[in-house]
Parts: structure tokens; sequence; C-alpha cells
């Protein structure tokens, strides 16, 4: 590994963490996929882990130094799972990333999975910062019953979480000489693609109807090369919206409403 440059991907077996493998190992980068599922020959380590369980997340060991850190492992919307799709998507990846913290070099790049469905958290901080202050499982389970969170809800907190909880870290990462962003996707065509049309209803088949197609997961793997890259030096706390202008449509077209009479 010495010279080339080590990235560590979770959820590197599929979807989009499998794309992002496949485009930094083009580059020669080492690559060392953290997933329950064994990526094969496209990484050149495998830690095997079921990141729903927090505590074996301290004994992961992806060697000394890491130069990328790429979460994107995480679970879609489904009934009966609102507290794993939290723990997954969102405690998991500040756990994992508090733990990696001190293997992670100054010029390094912390790259966060988020989502288009995580694009109102101003309007819930309040509640995206409760979650966030939880201490264990049973907190989680109590939260989720507590506040009534259903699939849908779930997801969207938990992307909600990953862009607050980066946001919130901009200053102490800045001060290790790391950068942190991530990445919101629309509807991309990966294998649980259904699971969030069958969740989301008419709020996903619109999305598509607008954009005219889901995405693939190597344009989002794209952004993501770009962030933990030295071109994107000077960009960190940015949340980039990667949904073929879905977002940009949606806003715009609110705002022109509002100025009718």
């Amino acid at each position: 590994m010495a010279g080339r440059k080590h990235v560590v991907v979770t959820g590197g077996a599929s979807g989009i963490g499998a794309a992002t493998v496949a485009l930094f190992r083009e580059e020669g980068s080492h690559i060392t996929v953290i997933d329950r599922t064994d990526p094969g020959a496209t990484a050149d380590a495998w830690v095997r882990v079921d990141l729903s369980d927090l505590k074996a997340i301290d004994r992961i060991d992806p060697g000394p130094r890491i130069d990328v850190l790429v979460n994107a492992a995480g679970l879609p919307p489904r009934p009966g799972l609102e507290s794993m799709v939290l723990r997954v998507n969102a405690q998991a990846l500040v756990a994992l990333t508090e733990h990696l913290l001190p293997r992670v070099q100054p010029g390094g790049a912390i790259v966060n999975m988020a989502s288009k469905a995580g694009g109102k958290w101003r309007e819930h901080l309040a509640q995206v910062r409760r979650f966030l202050a939880l201490s264990g499982p049973d907190d989680l389970d109590a939260f989720v019953k507590a506040e009534g969170i259903d699939p849908v809800r779930a997801y969207d907190l938990s992307k909600e979480a990953v862009i607050v909880w980066g946001l919130s870290n901009i200053a102490r990462f800045r001060d290790l000489g790391l950068r942190v962003n991530s990445v919101s996707p629309a509807a991309v065509a990966t294998p649980i693609l259904d699971d969030f049309m069958s969740a989301f209803g008419d709020r996903a088949t619109r999305g598509v109807a607008i954009t005219g197609r889901a995405g693939q997961p190597e344009e989002i793997a794209r952004v993501i090369r770009f962030l933990a890259s030295d071109e994107a030096s000077w960009m960190t706390g940015c949340n980039i919206d990667c949904d073929g202008g879905l977002t940009a449509q949606l806003e715009y077209d609110a705002l022109v409403g509002q100025d009718q009479p």
C-alpha cells in the first residue's frame, strides 16, 4: 500500500458504494470495504461487519492510515425497521467515523451519503438534534415510539442527521486538517430502488417524472470521488444535490408560485 491512497468505503459491496469502489480502483487506490457482504475482487481488503451492531464498530481495524473515508452504507425505509434504519444510516456512520478519525491523515476527506430525503433538515432541526443526542439502543427505541416515527420519517430523519452532523463538525475537522462533505442523490437505480418507490409513493414517482429517469450509481460515485480529491481542497461542509436538478426545480417552482397574485 506504500505510496497509494488508502480509501475506506462502507457499503462497498453493492449500489453506490460498489460504484465508488470501482472508480477509486481505476485510480490505483488501495481500497478497504466495510460491509457485511463480500465485495469480491474489487477491494484489496474486506472488513466483515454488520453496522447495525454498534458495539462491533470499536473492533473494526482497516489499518493504521486512512486518506479517504466514504460512508455509503445504508438501509431503505421498511415497515418495522424504523430503529434499524436510524441506527445504520446515522448512528453507525457517526460511531464509525469517530472510531476511525485518529487514523485519517491530515489533508484527508470524509464523504457521507445523505439524500434528497434529508433536504428538510432545517425545518426538523430540533428533532434532528434530539436524535443525535441519544446515547444507546434503548434510547433509540423509546425515541422512535415517543415521536411516532414511521418508516419514511425514519429514513428522512437519518439523512437529515447525516447532513447536520457533518455541518456541526466542520470546525473540529478543519482543525485536524480534514474535510467533510455529503452527497444527496434523489432516486438511484440500485437494488433497493423498489423499496424507495414503494415507501415514498407519489413523492418518488413525481421526482422521477420531473428528472426523466433515476440516477445511475456511477453518477453519484463521480461526485463522491471529486469531493474526496485534491481538486475539492477548498470544499468542506457542503451537501451536494446530485439529483438531476430535482431540488433546484422544486425550489424554483415554489418561489415562482409564491410570486403569483
